[in-house]
C-alpha cells in the first residue's frame, strides 16, 4: 500500500480552496491502495482532525511557528522521524512553509516522490519567498499547478522545466439535479431576507477581502441600480474587512439593494437562486468559486486574471473584463441582466465544460494517475515496458496533433507514452500540451528559439535518458529532424510517421527534402495509408524501414448521439437549415476558396442553408473578404480553433472535404463516425478511404461548379445524405478505430525494441 503524507501551512476551514480540495483528495482516494495522512503545521481553526480520521485518514499536528526559527527545527526533527517511521512513499506540499519546510525534511529523510502544489499567482510572494523555492525545487519530483497561467508563472520565476509540472484542475461536485427554481417568496424568506419574488439576484461568493475585489463590484453596482431598480447583490463570505464594506455600501447609498450574509455552509441552495454570478478578483489561481458557479448552471462575470480565462470562455459561459475596472463590470453586468435568454444559455453552457472537464472524479483519476507513475521507477530498456515519447513541433490541434492523443489515451501496461511539443518562441503553438493535459495525460515541452537551437537537442536528449526513452517516435518536418538528432545523441530508436507532406512553397518544399534525407536513418517509418508508402519509396526509403498503420478515431467520442441544439443557436442556425462544414487550417492546400465559389452558385437553388468554417490559418482575413465579395456573410461561419469538434459534428449534415493535397485527414473519418455524408477531393489516402456514390462523393480538386452540384444534391436528397452517413460509419468502424491503431503501433514497437 501506498502511503501519501498530505501536508498544509493550516487547514483551519474546509470553505477555503486549497483546504477543500485536501479535504476532497483525503477523502475520496481509494483506502484500499493508498494509506493518507494529512499534516498541518498549524491545527488552530474551526477543522478538527476529526473531518479526517472521519474518512479514513490519519490525521497530525506539527506546530511550527517559523519554519527558520527554533520551532520550525524541533518539530522538524519529529517530523523526519515521523516520515522514516511510517515510510512515506509521497510527500505533498501546500502553501509556502510547507512546500519549504515539508521539501527540506522529506529529502532528509528519503522520501522517494515530493510534490509541491502551486495554487495561486504568488501576489504576496516577496524575492526571499522566490529565493526559498529555487532553494528546495531540486529535491521536488513534480509541481502541480492547477491552472496553466499558474505553471507559466512557475516556469519563469522559479525556473521549472515544463517536463516537471502537472496541471490537474480543481474538481467541483455537481448537483444532483441543477436547481432551475426561480426565486420564489418562500424560497427567499427560507434562504435570504430582504429579496423580492421580481428580484434579478447577483451574487458573489468570497471571503471579503481586498484581493477579491468587492469595492470594484459595489462601484458598478451604484451605477446599475441607477437604471434598474429590481436588482440586489448578495454577497456571500467570511468578513476579513471589519465592515469597511458594509460601511461603503452605506456611503454610496446603495446599502438597501447589497445583502451581506457573511460565511455560509449553504452555499450550493444560494447559487441556486442567483441569476448572475461574479468573481471581480485582481488575482486568481483557480477559483473554487467560479466552479461552483458553473455547476450551478449560471452565467459568471470574472476578470481576466489567472486561471479565470480557462473556465471562463469569454461570450461562452460568462463574459470577461478587466481587473480593477468598475465600468467595465458594470456593462457585463447590464448586458446579462437585460437578456435573460443568453444567460441561460451561458449556464447552460458552463454546466457542460464542467461535466466534460472539471468533476471531481476526472481530478481524482488525475492524482491517481500521477501518484501510480511518480511511486513507479523508470522502467529499464527490455524489461517488458515501452517507453515512448511522441514529439511534434506544432501549429496548432489538426490531424497530425489528434493521432498523437489518441494514440497516448490507448496507452496500457505494456506501452507508456509521453505527449512531447517543441515549443517554438518565434510562433508559439501548444494546444496539443492543453489537450494532452486536459486527458490526463503525460507531457513535456522543449523549448526552441530558432530553427537550429542546439539548446533544444540538449533539452531533448536529457528528457530521454532521465525518463528510459525506449522510442522516440516524430510526427513532423521539424520533429523528424530535431528528433533524428536528439536520437542519435541518446542512443535510442527514433522512428517517425509521415501524415502526409502538403508543401505548397519552396520553404516547406525545402524541408520536405531535408525530411526525405533524414527519414532514411530511422529505424521505422510509419505512413497513414498506402499512397504514402508508395510515395516515400518512389523518394528512396528503404521498403524494409517502411510501415502502413492508418490513422484511428475515437468512435465513443465521435459517434454517441444527440445534437448540441444550444451550439446550433448560438451559431445563429434556424433548426429548418441544412448545415454544412469544412474543418482545416486556412490556407491554401485546403481549397476554402473552391468551396466558397461553389457555395455561391447554390444559394439561387438551395437558400437554407449555413456553413461552418472551421479552424485558422493565414487565409483567415483574404477568405473573410472573399465571402463578403460574394454576398455569402449570413451563410458562412468561421468558428476558429474549436476543441469541442464532437459538438461541432453534431449539428452538420455534410463535411466537405476541398483539399489539393491531404496524407488520410483525421477530420474525414472524424465525420464518418460522426454520420455526415462527406464530399471530399480524390487526394493523397482520401480515395482509400471514400468510396464513390459508396460512402461518400469523389471529386476533383480545383472544380467549383462539379462541386456545387455535388452539394446541391446531397441538400435535396436527404435519403441519399443518410445512406450514405450509414455506410461511412460502417466503414470507419471496421477500419479505422483507435483501438485498432494503437494495437498496430504497439506491435511495431515490440518489434523494435526486440
Amino acid at each position: 500500500m501506498l502511503k501519501i503524507a498530505l501536508v498544509a501551512d493550516c487547514i483551519a476551514n474546509l470553505t477555503g480552496g486549497a483546504e477543500k480540495q485536501i479535504y476532497e483528495l483525503a477523502k475520496r482516494l481509494d483506502k484500499s491502495k493508498y494509506d493518507v495522512t494529512v499534516i498541518s503545521l498549524d491545527c488552530i481553526g474551526k477543522t478538527s482532525g476529526e473531518w479526517f480520521t472521519s474518512v479514513g485518514c490519519q490525521y497530525h499536528a506539527f506546530r511550527v511557528v517559523r519554519i527558520y526559527g527554533l520551532s520550525g527545527l524541533l518539530q522538524g526533527i519529529r517530523f523526519y522521524n515521523f516520515l522514516k517511521k511510517e515510510k512515506i512513499g509521497i510527500l505533498q506540499t501546500y502553501h509556502f512553509s510547507s512546500d519549504i519546510w515539508g521539501a527540506f525534511w522529506g529529502k532528509l529523510a528519503g522520501v522517494p516522490v515530493i510534490i509541491s502544489n502551486r495554487r495561486d499567482m504568488g501576489f504576496l510572494r516577496k524575492p526571499s519567498h522566490i529565493h526559498a523555492y529555487r532553494w528546495v525545487n531540486q529535491w521536488v519530483s513534480k509541481f502541480i499547478v492547477v491552472s496553466n497561467s499558474i505553471r507559466d508563472m512557475v516556469k519563469s520565476t522559479e525556473g521549472v522545466p515544463q517536463e516537471k509540472i502537472e496541471v490537474i484542475y480543481n474538481g467541483v461536485d455537481l448537483p444532483q439535479a441543477p436547481s432551475k427554481i426561480p426565486a420564489s417568496a418562500g424560497m427567499t424568506r427560507n434562504l435570504i431576507e430582504g429579496l423580492e419574488a421580481n428580484d434579478i439576484v447577483i451574487m458573489h461568493v468570497a471571503y471579503l477581502s481586498p484581493v477579491k475585489g468587492h469595492i470594484f463590484l459595489l462601484e458598478a453596482f451604484k451605477k446599475i441600480i441607477g437604471q434598474i431598480k429590481n436588482v440586489k447583490l448578495v454577497l456571500v463570505g467570511e468578513d476579513m474587512l471589519e465592515g469597511f464594506l458594509q460601511n461603503q455600501a452605506i456611503h454610496i447609498g446603495i446599502k438597501n439593494n447589497v445583502l451581506f450574509l457573511g460565511e455560509r455552509k449553504d452555499v450550493s441552495s444560494l447559487l441556486a437562486i442567483a441569476d448572475i454570478c461574479v468573481l471581480p478578483s485582481l488575482s486568481e489561481g483557480m477559483s473554487n468559486a467560479i466552479l461552483e458557479y458553473m455547476a450551478a448552471g449560471k452565467p459568471v462575470i470574472a476578470t481576466d486574471v489567472g486561471g479565470n480565462p480557462e473556465l471562463v470562455k469569454n461570450g461562452f459561459n460568462g463574459l470577461l473584463v478587466e481587473k480593477e475596472d468598475a465600468q467595465g463590470l458594470k456593462e457585463a453586468l447590464l448586458k446579462l441582466i437585460q437578456d435573460k435568454e443568453k444567460r441561460q444559455i451561458m449556464g447552460q453552457n458552463g454546466l457542460s465544460r464542467v461535466k466534460a472537464e472539471f468533476t471531481m472524479e476526472a481530478m481524482m483519476a488525475q492524482y491517481e494517475k500521477l501518484y501510480e507513475q511518480a511511486a513507479t521507477p523508470p522502467s529499464a530498456p527490455g524489461n517488458g515496458n515501452i517507453r515512448v515519447l511522441h514529439l511534434v513541433s506544432s501549429g496548432g490541434l489538426f490531424g497530425a496533433e489528434r493521432v498523437i492523443l489518441n494514440l497516448a489515451s490507448q496507452d496500457n501496461g505494456s506501452v507508456t507514452s509521453w505527449v512531447g511539443a517543441i515549443n517554438n518562441k518565434h510562433n508559439p503553438h501548444l494546444e496539443i500540451i492543453q489537450e494532452a493535459q486536459n486527458a490526463g495525460l503525460k507531457t513535456a515541452i522543449f523549448d526552441s528559439r530558432s530553427q537550429a537551437d542546439l539548446k533544444t537537442l540538449s533539452l531533448i536528449k536529457r528528457f530521454l535518458k532521465e525518463n528510459s526513452i525506449n522510442i522516440l517516435h516524430t510526427h513532423n518536418y521539424k520533429s523528424d529532424i530535431t528528433g533524428f538528432l536528439a536520437a542519435r545523441l541518446a542512443r535510442v530508436k527514433w522512428t517517425a510517421t509521415v501524415h502526409g507532406w502538403t508543401s505548397t512553397d519552396s520553404k516547406l518544399h525545402w524541408y520536405e527534402l531535408l525530411d526525405r534525407f533524414v527519414l532514411k536513418f530511422a529505424a521505422k517509418v510509419i505512413c497513414v495509408s498506402q499512397n504514402n508508402y508508395d510515395r516515400l519509396l518512389q523518394k528512396g526509403i528503404k521498403k524494409s524501414s517502411l510501415a502502413v498503420i492508418a490513422n484511428g478515431v475515437d468512435l465513443e467520442q465521435f459517434s454517441s448521439t444527440g445534437s448540441d441544439q444550444g451550439l446550433k443557436k448560438n451559431f445563429g442556425i434556424g433548426s429548418h437549415e441544412i448545415v454544412i462544414t469544412i474543418v482545416g487550417r486556412l490556407g491554401e492546400e485546403k481549397g476554402h476558396k473552391i468551396l466558397f465559389n461553389a457555395l455561391s452558385l447554390i444559394v439561387p437553388q438551395c437558400p437554407d442553408f449555413k456553413c461552418l468554417v472551421v479552424g485558422d490559418g493565414p487565409l483567415r482575413k483574404r477568405l473573410e473578404e472573399q465571402v463578403n465579395d460574394l454576398n455569402l456573410s449570413p451563410r458562412i461561419i468561421f468558428t476558429g480553433n474549436r476543441k469541442d469538434m464532437a459538438g461541432i459534428y453534431k449539428i452538420c449534415d455534410i463535411l466537405v472535404n476541398t483539399s489539393f493535397t491531404e496524407g488520410l485527414p483525421m477530420t474525414i473519418l472524424e465525420a464518418m463516425a460522426s454520420g455526415l455524408a462527406i464530399i471530399a477531393t480524390r487526394v493523397g489516402a482520401v480515395p482509400h478511404v471514400i468510396k464513390n456514390e459508396k460512402n461518400g462523393i469523389l471529386l476533383e480538386p480545383g472544380d467549383p461548379d462539379t462541386l456545387s452540384r455535388a452539394i446541391i444534391g446531397l441538400l435535396k436528397d436527404a435519403d441519399k445524405r443518410k445512406a450514405l452517413a450509414r455506410q461511412a460509419f460502417k466503414d470507419v468502424c471496421e477500419h479505422f478505430s483507435e483501438q485498432r491503431m494503437a494495437k498496430n503501433y504497439k506491435n511495431l514497437y515490440q518489434g523494435l525494441v526486440k
